[in-house]
């Protein structure tokens, strides 16, 4: 087990195979951590639902994860810029598969909420990997990079949602047993071929450090008091950062309501159950994929990274609002969005696919995008710090996101979730536009 003792011997030279080999590691350790995720995904609402868990409450549990990674983002992104990421990496990963132990023998409704709190709490490393690739790859490539990273995390969600629907055929409790075994690999792995890239303490003694940084170590230690709040909220205003900390918020708000009541707005309208909601998932993690291994380094060598990030959310906007509007657009145009026996008739199927398609591709054209754009006003001292702060924020759309759209489902209309998440990236695209146009101005796009 790693301890965080402050690196300080300089890097060691790292030959380009070491750096593939390095980055290969990384993708698949983020490959496994979200397998281990989307192997619960599509079982989790139904498990809190056999604990008498109301849509409201299958909704909070969304929330609480989320309230952890929160919480956790900025201060794992800011040790990492201290102590290295190598440590942050591993002991993140091991919370994944004591959250996913827990899960497995909850037989309480309190323990499925005290095994997403350790969950958040791990996943906010998340940021620190990107902070690690930002460390080895220059900045004009590093778009290109993160989008590979969030293929290897969409293809996490190509094989776990499916797998955790056919688990569940044989045990509701198997899915996070396996879960916590990814887990397990995947520490072993990182422990095994994850070098340290960060050094901090070197570049202190060699003088290579900046004379001061954006936002004092004191007040990194109390960003959660109202001090360290105001001194955060003072750097960052007016900065491209701050734009991008409120584009991430908005991304996620959006996703986030859709994502937490997904498995909910099948089963009422088409009564798919787990398998059913595993193969969509499946089907969106294919398309995010492609979207983001293949298609985000040619859009960005062609219109930049703004503009990228900006047609993302607009795929975001259109595809939202087709899913939560499926059986009204399917009435609206005289067809049967159901068959007599209640399953999702052919119009309906044509729209979901349609409408996760725009969700993958604006998913994987904004993830990678937010990524690079971060990296490219960060200074290398503020990596890990401004990963942190960007995960941190959207973590705190995950919280308000399922908060409102759990009682938006219940009390409002199935799709109103959806329909509202629309409205939002439409909004975050406009802002996108107006970033895209300031950076354009000081020649940073």
């Amino acid at each position: 087990m790693p301890t965080l003792e402050e690196p300080s011997a300089a890097p060691p030279p790292m030959s380009e195979a070491d750096k593939r080999r390095a980055l290969m590691t990384v993708a698949f350790t983020l490959f496994l951590d979200l397998a281990g995720f989307g192997i619960i995904l599509p079982i989790l609402p139904y498990y809190a639902e056999s604990m008498d868990a109301s849509a409201t409450m299958v909704a909070l549990l969304s929330t609480t994860f989320s309230a952890a990674q929160f919480v956790m983002s900025p201060v794992l992104g800011r040790i990492s810029d201290r102590y290295g990421r190598r440590p942050i990496m591993l002991v993140s990963i091991a919370g994944s598969a004591l959250a996913a132990l827990v899960l497995g023998f909850a037989t309480a409704l309190w323990l499925v909420f005290v095994a997403r709190l350790v969950a958040g709490s791990s996943k906010a490393n998340v940021s620190t990997a990107h902070a690690y690739v930002a460390d080895l790859v220059p900045q004009e490539q590093r778009a290109k990079y993160m989008g590979m990273m969030g293929a290897a995390m969409g293809l996490g969600f190509v094989f776990g949602p499916g797998i955790g629907g056919m688990l569940a055929l044989h045990s509701p409790h198997m899915p996070f047993f396996v879960s916590a075994g990814l887990s397990a690999v995947n520490f072993l792995m990182a422990a095994k071929w994850l070098p340290e890239t960060h050094f901090p303490q070197a570049k202190r003694d060699t003088g290579h450090a900046p004379a001061a940084s954006q936002i004092s170590l004191r007040t990194r230690h109390k960003l959660l008091s109202p001090e360290g709040m105001r001194e955060v909220v003072g750097k960052l205003r007016g900065t491209h950062m701050a734009w991008l900390i409120a584009i991430a918020f908005g991304f996620y708000i959006s996703f986030a309501g859709m994502e937490s009541t997904m498995a909910l707005f099948t089963e009422h309208l088409f009564d798919w159950g787990a398998p059913e909601t595993g193969v969509f998932m499946t089907f969106i993690g294919v398309n995010m994929v492609i979207f983001q291994g293949l298609l985000v380094g040619r859009a960005v060598d062609r219109m930049g990274e703004a503009k990228t990030l900006a047609l993302g959310l607009l795929c975001l906007a259109i595809g939202l609002p087709l899913l939560g509007g499926v059986d009204h657009i399917s009435h609206w145009l005289g067809l049967d969005p159901t068959t007599a026996e209640g399953a999702a008739s052919t119009s309906s199927l044509v729209f979901m696919a349609l409408g996760g398609v725009l969700l993958s591709g604006g998913n994987g054209l904004s993830n990678a995008t937010l990524s690079a754009l971060v990296s490219r006003v960060s200074s290398p001292e503020e990596q890990g710090w401004n990963m942190g702060l960007k995960e941190s924020a959207s973590s705190l759309a995950r919280v308000c996101g399922p908060a409102l759209a759990g009682p938006l489902f219940q009390h409002v209309d199935e799709g109103a979730p959806m329909l509202l998440a629309g409205l939002v990236a439409l909004i975050n695209f406009k802002v996108a536009l107006f970033l895209r146009a300031r950076m354009r101005r000081e020649g940073l796009q």
